[in-house]
C-alpha cells in the first residue's frame, strides 16, 4: 500500500514543478539583491573610508582619529544592518524601504557624493515591486559612481508618470570603455534581470572622459503590480 506522501508526489505535475522553481529563483534573486544593495555596499564604503584614513595617516594628517571614529560608527551601523537581515531571513519578511527622498539622501551621505536630486510625481501609488527595483537601481548606480567615476558630482532624476517610473543617474567622471553585464565590478546582471521581470528597460551609457549614465523605465502597471 502506497503512503499518502507517495500519492501526493505523483500528483505534482511538471507545470507545478516549473512554477515552484520559478518562485524559488525569484526569491533567491530578491535576497541576492537585498544583500548586494545593503551589506556589500556598506562594507565597500567602509573599505574606501579606511583607504582614505591610511592616506591621511601616511601624510601625517591631524584629523585621522576623527576619520577613524567615522569608520567605526559606519561599521557598527553595518553590523546592525546584518542583524536586521538575519532577523528578516528568520521571519521570512523584508522590511519596508524608507521614502524615496530619504533613501537617496542616505545613499548620497554613505558614498560622500555631491548630488543634485530631483523627484517628481506621486510615488505613493507605485507598486511595491517597482519601488524595490528602483531602490536597487539607485543603490547600484550611486555606488558605482562613488567607486569608479573619480568625481563626487552626480545628478539623480526620478519621475513618476502615469505609465512608468523613470530613473536617471548621471556622473561627469572618467567614464569607462564598455559597460557589460559580466563586469565583476558592477551588479548589472541582477539589475537587468530584475528590470526585465517587470517588463521594464534599463541601459548603461558611458564614454571615457565623459561620465556614465544609467537610464531605467519601469512600468507601473501590468506585472509591476505583483508583489
Amino acid at each position: 500500500m502506497r503512503t499518502s506522501n507517495a500519492r501526493a508526489s505523483e500528483r505534482v505535475t511538471p507545470a507545478v514543478e516549473r512554477t515552484v522553481e520559478s518562485l524559488m529563483l525569484e526569491e533567491r534573486t530578491k535576497w541576492a539583491m537585498h544583500i548586494h544593495d545593503g551589506l556589500t555596499q556598506s562594507v565597500t564604503s567602509a573599505v574606501l573610508e579606511l583607504q582614505t584614513l591610511r592616506h591621511r595617516v601616511e601624510a601625517g594628517s591631524v584629523d585621522a582619529l576623527s576619520v577613524l571614529q567615522e569608520v567605526e560608527d559606519a561599521i557598527r551601523n553595518d553590523l546592525k544592518e546584518i542583524r536586521e537581515v538575519l532577523f528578516e531571513l528568520e521571519l521570512g519578511q523584508v522590511r519596508e524601504d524608507p521614502p524615496f527622498a530619504t533613501f537617496i539622501a542616505d545613499l548620497v551621505e554613505r558614498w560622500k557624493l555631491t548630488a543634485r536630486v530631483s523627484v517628481e510625481g506621486n510615488l505613493d501609488e507605485i507598486p511595491e515591486a517597482v519601488l524595490e527595483t528602483a531602490h536597487a537601481i539607485l543603490s547600484e548606480a550611486l555606488a558605482n559612481a562613488a567607486k569608479h567615476s573619480g568625481t563626487p558630482d552626480v545628478t539623480v532624476k526620478v519621475i513618476a508618470g502615469e505609465q512608468a517610473l523613470r530613473i536617471e543617474i548621471e556622473d561627469r567622471g572618467r567614464g569607462i570603455v564598455a559597460v557589460t553585464d559580466d563586469d565583476p565590478h558592477f551588479g548589472l546582471k541582477l539589475l537587468r534581470a530584475r528590470t526585465e521581470q517587470l517588463e521594464g528597460s534599463i541601459r548603461f551609457e558611458s564614454t571615457p572622459g565623459s561620465g556614465t549614465r544609467v537610464i531605467a523605465s519601469l512600468p507601473v502597471g501590468g506585472r509591476g503590480e505583483q508583489g
